[in-house]
């Protein structure tokens, strides 16, 4: 373990991963943790981008069904809550309190599962039809010859750092398609992704010598410039400012995977209101303290039923304290704290109505009788907007169909063929049942398009 205790309150943890380098060292620290870093200057990451490319050449002349088994046994230890470095991670991690104890648990197994070979597997399978593909030539699905498909030598991701599952689902994309990683994430949301390399380096040293994870600070541009020199291939997260600051820094050669900002939402039927229905969306919207671009900020709720929206407003907020008790929230930014402040002051003044926890921050209700979209300060806060029918749904986000990322469902079966084509024809990439948003399947096409294919060059051998 290289977990320091200094003191009783205090930990200190290496918060990168660079397989066979030697670099001076910073610290820094949030809240009681302090994370060590290598001070990195732009010929240390072109060098680290040379050394990880050179590992690629081990890493792709293994068979795929290989490299499944190898991220499977990683999967399978942080499945343990026994196992050291789990361990580590449910001591370190909430330490800088971006994240309660209980839900990064919740987090971590989630996650396991969504890692194990039968899932993988199912995503290979879904997109690539032949497995097999990646390691050698197979016979086309349709048409004459053989193809066969390669991954870049070097990818370079720039994650987000609102959820930290996400860099190590997308560090899983690029090792199945057998390729170098460098990511650069966030210092203070480095650490999950860091000690899952390290897992992975356990299990297979030699393969995590293509793993390489790093930080720097955004406004240090010209590192930025450096870590996408040698990459044929770089994934970034971020806003359109973001996107648009980093493409100036992306060779022009170089194959560009963006996601940018995403939001979700919830509709609910009239018949379909009811109390359980409230505790399935509260985990929706506790889950990673809706940071994530699948996390609901507004629930459009149909009124004439024998429930009113007003009800569902209520029953959620006895669900929202529930769950808190079990998924606690870590800690708010100041900027998010001053923000739900003021809607909970403003909204009763244009005759909405506001549940609000009992004590603090820990959620918010907003009760809203203009349908008008309006965006979460999240954190737990969540807009109910009153609609005589879900068809009016459409028109109402039409501005911001192109942020749409996913949208949850409360609909009796008898809607759901009438209303969901409509629903998929505004915008968005997943439409599923309120409760299970937060938890897509590893075949989800994120941001409407394929997770591995398009990573992938195909090379087509037709015979004479």
């Amino acid at each position: 373990m290289q977990t320091k205790q200094q003191d009783t309150s205090q930990f200190t943890i290496q918060g990168d991963f660079i397989p066979g380098g030697s670099f001076k060292e910073k610290e820094a620290a949030f809240g009681a943790l302090r994370l060590r870093f290598a001070n990195l200057e732009a010929p240390d990451i072109i060098a680290l981008s040379t050394r990880l490319i050179n590992a690629q050449e081990k890493l792709k002349s293994e068979s795929v069904f290989k490299i499944v088994d190898w991220i499977d046994q990683a999967a399978l230890r942080w499945s343990k809550p026994e196992d050291p470095i789990r361990k580590e991670a449910e001591a370190c991690i909430p330490l800088a309190g971006g994240i309660s104890k209980e839900m990064l648990r919740f987090v971590l197994d989630d996650l396991s599962n969504n890692l194990r070979r039968p899932v993988l597997l199912k995503l290979l399978e879904e997109e690539l039809g032949e497995t097999s593909r990646l390691d050698q030539f197979c016979p086309k699905k349709k048409g004459t010859g053989l193809t066969k498909a390669f991954g870049p030598q070097l990818i370079t991701q720039i994650v987000p750092a609102n959820v930290g599952t996400l860099s190590i689902t997308s560090l899983i994309c690029g090792l199945l398609v057998k390729s170098a990683n460098l990511i650069r994430t966030g210092p203070k949301d480095s650490l999950l992704p860091v000690l899952f390399a390290r897992t992975l380096q356990e299990a297979w040293p030699e393969m995590a010598k293509a793993i390489g994870i790093v930080t720097w600070d955004k406004h240090e541009e010209h590192l930025t410039e450096a870590a996408f020199q040698n990459a044929d291939c770089a994934i970034v997260y971020g806003s359109d400012e973001t996107q648009s600051i980093l493409a100036k820094k992306i060779p022009i050669r170089t194959k560009v995977i963006r996601y940018g900002h995403r939001f979700s939402l919830g509709i609910v039927a009239r018949e379909s209101i009811h109390k359980a229905l409230a505790d399935q969306a509260a985990l929706d919207i506790a889950l990673f303290d809706q940071r994530g671009c699948l996390s609901p900020q507004l629930y459009y709720v149909e009124s004439g039923g024998t429930n009113r929206p007003l009800d569902f407003a209520k029953w959620l907020a006895q669900s929202l304290d529930a769950v808190s008790l079990r998924l606690p929230k870590g800690m708010m930014t100041p900027e998010e704290a001053v923000e739900i402040q003021q809607i909970r002051a403003a909204l009763p003044l244009k005759g909405g109505k506001v549940f609000a926890s009992p004590a603090g921050l820990d959620w918010t209700v907003l009760f809203d009788p203009d349908p008008a979209f309006s965006c979460s300060p999240l954190s737990r806060s969540i807009w109910i907007k009153s609609l005589e029918d879900l068809s009016e749904v459409p028109r109402l986000i039409a501005a911001h169909r192109q942020s749409l990322q996913a949208l949850g469902f409360a609909l009796p079966e008898a809607r759901q063929a009438a209303l969901i084509p409509i629903l998929a024809e505004i915008g968005g990439s997943r439409i599923c049942p309120i409760g299970q948003m937060q938890r897509p399947p590893m075949t989800w096409h994120h941001d409407g398009s394929y997770r591995l294919l398009p990573l992938l060059r195909f090379v087509d051998w037709e015979k004479a």
